[in-house]
């Protein structure tokens, strides 16, 4: 680890701490915290821990790094999932609803963009990195908009990051771009500060066989987002028409 947040200085990277399964998790999450404790500093976020928003824990676990980040003095950064291991962690610490994850997944979103957490004033609340990871479109639709209000009124501290997987609701993080534009075009035209929206795509590494099962795997794992990349595929068709007329058009 010492080698890789060395080379990760050197190139201004970030490392992305991933989740595993909860018998494991205990332990990444104490290192994980050292390792902000000791190089997420002085506003720099080098070091991001996960957060799987379908385990009961979830809220819990997110207060207390706040704590830790808010009295420690050090800055908290992490990715927000829904999580992975459903058929592998116990289900007695998972929702018992699909529903219970998203309202989990989408609460902790509105909290932290709106600095409401309990036992941290908001005027006290601290810097944070926040990366929204997911394929849903609900989710993502409720950060834009959350964020896009925040931005008119001059309160919004927290500007979110967004991640996918590469070649899954492609179509969703262009959105979120498009919807970006737009928000800074009216936030330009009131005289207020414009926000950036990032969006990151994860990509494999690695031989043929390793990327296919590991995109076999986020396929099964992820049905709905392999579902809407058939609208997708529809969305890329007629984009492809509209330029194909238009420039025999101009012809």
């Amino acid at each position: 680890m010492g080698r890789i947040i060395d080379r990760a200085l050197a190139q201004n990277a970030r490392i992305f701490v991933d989740a595993e399964h909860d018998k494991f998790q205990h332990t990444i999450d104490r290192w994980t915290i050292d390792l902000m404790r000791r190089h997420n500093r002085n506003g720099k976020m080098l070091i991001y821990n996960t957060i799987q928003a379908y385990l009961k824990n979830a809220r819990q676990k997110v207060e207390h790094h706040l704590q830790l980040a808010h009295t420690e003095g050090w800055t908290l950064a992490f990715k927000l999932v829904r999580g992975a291991y459903i058929a592998q962690d116990p289900r007695h610490i998972i929702h018992d609803t699909k529903d219970q994850t998203d309202d989990c997944y989408n609460s902790i979103t509105r909290d932290l963009l709106t600095s409401n957490m309990p036992g941290i004033p908001r005027s006290e609340f601290p810097s944070i990195g926040l990366l929204l990871a997911g394929h849903n479109t609900e989710s993502v639709e409720k950060a834009t908009s959350l964020v896009r209000e925040l931005a008119r009124k001059g309160t919004l501290r927290t500007v979110p990051e967004f991640g996918q997987l590469q070649g899954m609701s492609d179509s969703l993080g262009c959105r979120i771009l498009q919807d970006s534009e737009a928000m800074n075009k009216e936030l330009a035209s009131m005289g207020k500060r414009v926000v950036s929206l990032k969006v990151y795509k994860a990509t494999p590494w690695g031989s043929v066989q390793e990327c296919m099962q590991y995109l076999i795997r986020r396929a099964v794992e992820n049905r709905a987002a392999t579902e809407r990349m058939r609208d997708g595929m529809r969305e890329l068709a007629a984009e492809l028409r509209r330029r194909i007329v238009g420039r025999l058009w101009r012809r």
